[in-house]
């Protein structure tokens, strides 16, 4: 009898203890919610060195949950909608990735906000590279690394056609790399839409728009994301694509330099931060500043330039990504030690006001005259190339809007009819144009 109560109250006071460890742990263990583009390489490996680095710095461990509703556009799109129901906060602490201009979009909204780094992290980081901002001078957002935007292309492919080299965009657009070019939709892609919107800031409005149409008239197919594209490079389903220089880079390691190149246009691109903020209203906004602190620390910095196995590198993925900051450079252990964008000469002089502006218009601009119709796109775009004929081409190259209209549009943009309606008649606009040109050659010819 004496022995059963014993046993019972060693019992009780087991669950208590367990109870109270269980209860204990959920309490000290801090959280952050995090919405990011980035690829599933990139977010396990910051995530596992993050939990290292706080466990070091703080003492407890930290639950990281990560949102992921496909490319920037759609996170973007994604936080924006959850704003218009929630405008004091959405449950999420960080947007990560993505490049630049949705934290323009996102600050000029009020959607961001504020924390500023200490001084002796910010001592670190120059307040511009090749032109380019690096943070926010309210400091609303970070630039956590640098991108650059180019050509990958398949130099065994290339060989065995008989093809050059590609140097600027205006030559994906070439007739001999029909059919061999590969691109992502902008409307799933942020790194995609940057890129178009270089090619539009490059060569101004006109050209840059018949930039686009000849390169999209020698696309195979668009991809929902940039990473697919970089992939159907390397295997030789495409010869030659748009790219950013981690997937670039990604493959080139992979594959060897001997089989894949990466060429950036001088003089028509840009080196663009690819930033961190925090949300307005995030809930755990104290965890959210660390992580900021943490990605722009020396030991965060060096995860992204290292190869994985190395001291200080990442465990399972090479990153390839370039430093925010110039120190790192000098790691003896750094991948690819001749690239570095703080030595780039001739980027392109870009406006990111604009650029932030028209992002959402940019993308539907592209989906409905090129993307939604590229069967029609395709077979109009052959003909041009083998008729030679100018009427035709130019035709071709006809846009349902002009450039004095883009305020307009973009200031209706947020109204969903006005937004809808103008879609369906680019679209509906594009497809007789692209049906004229079929219908007048087979006239002609």
């Amino acid at each position: 009898m004496i022995y059963t109560r014993v046993k019972n109250f060693n019992m009780v006071r087991f669950i208590i203890i367990f109870i109270f460890f269980v209860f204990s742990y959920g309490i000290c263990k801090d959280k952050l919610v995090i919405i990011s583009p980035h690829w599933e390489g990139v977010k396990i490996e910051i995530a596992q060195a993050f939990k290292k680095w706080y466990m070091e710095n703080y003492g407890k461990e930290v639950e990281i949950e990560y949102i992921d509703q496909g490319g920037t556009a759609d996170d973007l799109r994604f936080v924006e909608s959850l704003f218009k129901k929630n405008p004091d906060g959405i449950g999420i602490d960080i947007f990560f990735g993505g490049g630049t201009a949705p934290y323009l979009r996102l600050k000029e909204k009020g959607l961001l906000a504020r924390y500023k780094v200490k001084d002796e992290i910010l001592r670190n980081i120059p307040k511009r590279c090749a032109g380019i901002p690096t943070y926010d001078k309210d400091f609303y957002w970070y630039g956590v690394v640098l991108s650059s935007f180019g050509i990958l292309y398949n130099k065994k492919v290339l060989k065995y056609l008989g093809l050059p080299y590609p140097k600027k965009w205006e030559d994906l657009g070439k007739e001999c790399y029909f059919s061999w070019v590969g691109a992502a939709d902008p409307r799933h892609s942020g790194s995609m839409h940057m890129m178009y919107e270089i090619i539009l800031q490059a060569y101004g409005w006109e050209k840059g728009w018949r930039v686009i149409f000849s390169l999209a008239g020698n696309t195979k197919h668009f991809s929902k994301s940039a990473s697919q594209v970089a992939k159907d490079t390397s295997i030789g389903e495409v010869a030659l694509s748009l790219c950013i220089d981690s997937y670039a880079l990604s493959q080139i390691e992979i594959n060897g330099e001997e089989n894949m190149g990466f060429a950036i246009p001088e003089g028509l691109t840009v080196i663009n931060p690819d930033s961190v903020g925090i949300l307005k209203g995030a809930p755990h906004y104290k965890v959210a500043c660390r992580f900021i602190d943490f990605l722009l620390s020396y030991q965060g910095q060096l995860l992204w330039m290292v190869k994985r196995g190395e001291k200080g590198g990442p465990k399972e993925f090479s990153l390839h990504r370039f430093s925010i900051r110039p120190d790192v450079y000098r790691h003896p252990k750094i991948i690819f030690r001749s690239l570095n964008p703080y030595r780039y000469k001739g980027t392109l002089n870009y406006n990111f006001k604009l650029a932030s502006k028209r992002w959402v218009l940019l993308n539907d601009m592209i989906g409905s005259c090129i993307i939604d119709c590229h069967k029609e796109l395709v077979k109009a775009w052959k003909i041009v190339l083998k008729s030679k004929n100018e009427k035709l081409r130019e035709e071709f190259y006809r846009l349902p809007f002009d450039e004095k209209l883009q305020k307009f549009f973009w200031s209706n943009w947020h109204d969903q009819i006005f937004r809808n309606k103008y879609i369906n008649w680019w679209l509906n606009f594009s497809r007789r144009k692209f049906k004229r040109i079929i219908e007048e050659f087979n006239l002609i010819y």
